[in-house]
């Protein structure tokens, strides 16, 4: 017995219409009653029943069509078909038409009690399997996406260690052609200038090499959870002015000139100042490496509010293609269009500004447009004096 199934009794004898009523509604039943099949058709539209007892014979239509409408309505409800008229025709009809069972009357009540209970029983069974099946399908669909997933990990591992093989592998190559021209026993000594040259390149490729293995390192700390803020209390503007200090021997390669602005009201923040070093210092490399010969490059910063610092690093160099930005923040996400493939890198840089930004729960954007230069934007929540 459940007070959560509903029962419609239709049946155009009074007395019987009552007495069942009053019966299923003593089992703990709720129950609806209707004298002819219109009063019936218009209560099964309104609201779902679990059973439907339904004399065969009706005043205005017959109890088949109530079985079909109910049946499409809601194909799970059990319709019970009784009748004073017996006889095997019609209930051949009722079953092959989905009838759940036949009574005759005068219907005895615990024949019908033991065919709601059979009925309600078989109800429940379908409602499991069904939300069975529906949760081993969410289950296969996690699976595939699971399955998915780890199908994009591993191309994405596999195609990260086919370009840091050939990363490697390009400065080291030159480190070993170099030094086995000045090992190599020659018919003709190798002047001091060539010597010197080889040693330069030697000692540039090595200088590389240890840039990106620590990149390298770096995005693995991160991406393992290794690596985590260190928040402490510092003069933003000494932090810029060592990082201006730090990329000037680099800029000047290019003849390439570094502005710096601190908005008013910025003083000492509490922040992890390695790692905005290392922001700023990836950043002011990118935009160096994609700025031509006497090219401009600013750095602007401002609190948005006490607590939020706003940086923006831009430059007029070649700017960045629309179908580009989509990748450059992805680790070896290089641009093509570099005026030198000299000059391009690694394509790590600005993926570890990305991960460093992120880590102080922070977000970065580029604005850009080709010809037109770059301008890099990061925004971090600054720590509370005091936190870690």
């Amino acid at each position: 017995m459940s007070s959560g199934t509903n029962i419609l009794v239709t049946d155009d004898e009074v007395a019987t219409l009552k007495t069942l009523s009053a019966v299923l509604e003593d089992m703990g039943y709720g129950v609806a009653t209707a004298v002819n099949g219109q009063e019936a058709l218009a209560l099964i539209r309104r609201q779902p029943f679990n059973i439907i007892i339904a004399d065969i014979k009706l005043p205005d239509i017959s109890g088949l069509e109530i079985l079909e409408t109910a049946k499409e309505l809601n194909p799970e409800t059990a319709v019970i078909m009784i009748t004073g008229h017996a006889s095997i025709e019609t209930a051949v009809d009722a079953i092959n038409e989905g009838a759940y069972a036949y009574i005759v009357k005068p219907v005895v009540m615990n024949e019908l009690e033991t065919i709601i209970n059979n009925a309600l029983r078989e109800q429940r069974l379908l409602i499991e399997n069904r939300e069975l099946v529906e949760s081993l399908q969410q289950s296969n669909k996690k699976l595939e996406e699971a399955n998915k997933a780890l199908e994009q990990v591993s191309r994405a591992k596999s195609d990260f260690m086919a370009k840091m093989s050939h990363e490697l592998r390009t400065p080291l190559n030159s480190i070993i052609g170099f030094s086995e021209v000045l090992l190599s026993k020659r018919t003709s000594p190798i002047d001091q200038a060539t010597r010197d040259e080889f040693f330069n390149y030697i000692h540039i490729s090595a200088k590389h090499l240890l840039h990106l293995i620590d990149s390298i390192l770096d995005l693995s700390k991160i991406e393992s959870g290794k690596m985590t803020l260190e928040s402490s209390e510092f003069d933003l503007a000494v932090l810029l002015e060592d990082v201006k200090v730090t990329v000037l021997p680099m800029l000047s390669t290019k003849k390439q000139t570094l502005q710096i602005e601190i908005g008013d009201g910025i003083s000492t923040i509490f922040a992890d100042e390695a790692k905005l070093k290392q922001i700023f210092l990836n950043l002011i490399s990118n935009a160096h490496k994609f700025t031509l010969t006497k090219g401009k490059i600013k750095v602007i910063c401002q609190l948005e509010t006490p607590l939020l610092l706003h940086c923006s690093i831009i430059d007029n160099g070649i700017g960045i293609s629309p179908q580009d930005q989509q990748r450059i923040f992805e680790e070896f996400g290089q641009v093509k269009t570099s005026p030198s493939a000299k000059g391009r890198g690694v394509g790590l840089g600005l993926s570890i500004a990305k991960r460093l930004v992120e880590l102080h729960d922070g977000k970065i954007w580029v604005i850009s447009e080709p010809g037109c230069g770059s301008t890099f934007t990061f925004s971090i929540p600054l720590a509370k004096k005091g936190s870690t």
